[in-house]
């Protein structure tokens, strides 16, 4: 316990002072254009990840705590809901209370919770794939996804519910882009436009694991297929003199650790 709090803390203590490097060279090196205030601009990125992607939340509040003004964010996967929370407004402090409270393993199942549901159903729910399959005129549809995400899409609408009216994303607090992929292409797309829910829940789209999301005429995939970490698409978004991009990423886990929806997400994330 102890020396998890001591690497904690030193990790800390090195992340604020590469920080404070980065933005004291910038305030050396970078020219100030005439008429302009002088302050340097900063963009965020926050790359995909998973679960481990809250981690992010962690980041803000170190900036946060230095006073470092965040001018664009970009975001892919767990780092575009991150990233999106807090560009709608939400504080670090708020963002890690509603995070707390959340039952993960929930938001990554589709339907009601088991314990609402009636008795038939969840003997039902004893088979190991409970996947729907249906039937039209091109013969038989399976899914596009192990689940559809619904609970995830509602998750994300509540928590940037502030922002649901807002529909050009640089007219929330802070510019923002989450990056998604054009399943058709493999190429990455920027979305900075429609609904911020759902741009989210594209983003995170985890091929195979949660279905595709329908935006813009496209099929788009989790934003980790193509540009794990969008550092091209925050400096296109605000021209920053500094870039801090944070990249979660970490080793495969074993086999006996992948035992829920969850974990086996957060190991797709890693893949990709």
């Amino acid at each position: 316990m102890l020396k998890s709090r001591l690497f904690h803390n030193t990790l800390r203590r090195l992340f604020i002072l590469l920080i404070l490097t980065s933005l004291l060279l910038a305030a050396f090196i970078v020219p100030t254009a005439e008429g302009a205030t002088g302050r340097v601009r900063v963009g965020l990125v926050l790359g995909g990840g998973g679960a481990r992607g809250i981690a992010h939340v962690g980041v803000l509040k170190i900036l946060e705590e230095l006073r470092i003004p965040i001018d664009c964010i970009a975001g892919t996967s767990m780092g575009s809901i991150i990233g999106g929370l807090y560009a709608s407004g939400m504080t670090p402090d708020q963002m890690e209370r509603a995070l707390k409270k959340i039952d993960w393993p929930a938001a990554f199942k589709d339907g009601p919770p088991r314990p609402d549901l009636p008795f038939r159903t969840k003997q039902e729910q004893r088979v190991v794939l409970n996947a729907q399959v249906g039937l039209n005129s091109d013969g038989v549809q399976l899914p596009k996804g192990l689940l559809e995400g619904q609970n995830l899409l509602l998750l994300l609408e509540e928590l940037s519910l502030p922002a649901a009216s807002i529909r050009d994303f640089d007219k929330l607090r802070i510019p923002y882009r989450a990056v998604a992929t054009d399943l058709a292409t493999g190429e990455p797309v920027v979305l900075g436009s429609g609904e911020l829910a759902k741009a989210m829940r594209a983003s995170m789209s985890i091929p195979s694991a949660l279905a595709p999301v329908e935006l813009e005429g496209k099929i788009l995939v989790d934003g980790g297929v193509s540009n794990n970490l969008p550092i091209d698409v925050v400096r296109k978004l605000c021209r920053p003199d500094v870039v801090i991009a944070v990249d979660v990423g970490a080793p495969l886990a074993p086999a006996s650790e992948l035992t829920s929806v969850l974990s086996v997400t957060n190991q797709l994330t890693t893949i990709l």
